[in-house]
């Protein structure tokens, strides 16, 4: 195609760059150019813009649809799952409670829904599954999904602790620590700091450290002497016998 200067008619001309302010229009279907005699700028079509747009649009429509034929498939599989896990909860499996809990706490699958998982984790920590135990205990005490209850989360959360659960350690150390649903006890806050700082969690060996000087040489031995007991299974709690959640119903 003949590059000819439509305002002066001299044929000499280059190519010309692309600005934004020039449109999409243009852009796409247009080459611009600039006379080498008079620097007037034009443009003229070009017969390959085209094609290759339209070549781009057809494989993003592919695309499109084949990403949205893939996760179409997919809630299939996941409800297979939800289904599965759901029919072994309502069984009583708590291991299966558990992983109720844990969807509707997080929104895995279903939406998220904290008086939900509160049910599901009351339920399993009624059939003494630790975890559970943990997640009820700390649902009361912030009061999310259900009535808050300090009293009882600490009964629920004391009582995973005692087995060995780290962060229930920990929790139950905060607990005593500031007499949250029982008395202000600086050394059983040392003892289960101690605890759940055995087990690898940096944040309640750096609060057991600053306890440290507050109790006296006594309290301290004897802390550590009921950390030993505990760590070696002497000490293993019952769930709380007052603390009955509504089991859920399906």
């Amino acid at each position: 195609m003949p590059r000819v200067c439509p305002h002066c008619g001299d044929a000499r001309s280059r190519r010309s760059s692309i600005y934004l302010r020039d449109g999409l229009v243009k852009a796409l279907f247009y080459t611009p150019y600039r006379c080498r005699e008079c620097h007037h700028r034009f443009w003229l079509v070009n017969p390959l813009k085209p094609v290759v747009v339209m070549l781009v649009a057809g494989l993003s429509a592919a695309a499109i649809g084949w990403l949205s034929h893939r996760d179409a498939a997919r809630p299939v599989v996941a409800d297979r799952g939800f289904a599965e896990v759901l029919a072994r909860a309502q069984r009583g499996d708590a291991e299966a409670e558990l992983q109720m809990g844990l969807r509707y706490a997080e929104g895995d699958g279903v939406i998220k829904n904290d008086k939900e998982a509160a049910r599901w984790f009351a339920s399993a920590a009624r059939h003494g599954q630790a975890e559970a135990q943990y997640r009820y205990g700390l649902a009361l005490l912030q009061g999310r999904g259900v009535v808050q209850d300090y009293r009882n989360a600490f009964r629920w959360i004391e009582s995973p602790a005692k087995r060995g659960h780290a962060q229930a350690q920990f929790t139950l150390a905060e607990l005593y620590r500031y007499g949250t649903g029982t008395g202000v006890d600086k050394a059983r806050a040392y003892l289960w700091y101690n605890l759940a700082a055995a087990q690898g969690v940096d944040v309640a060996a750096k609060a057991r450290d600053s306890l440290t000087w507050q109790l006296k040489p006594e309290q301290l031995v004897a802390m550590q002497e009921e950390a030993r007991r505990i760590s070696q299974g002497e000490a293993l709690p019952k769930p709380p016998a007052d603390a009955a959640p509504v089991s859920p119903s399906r």
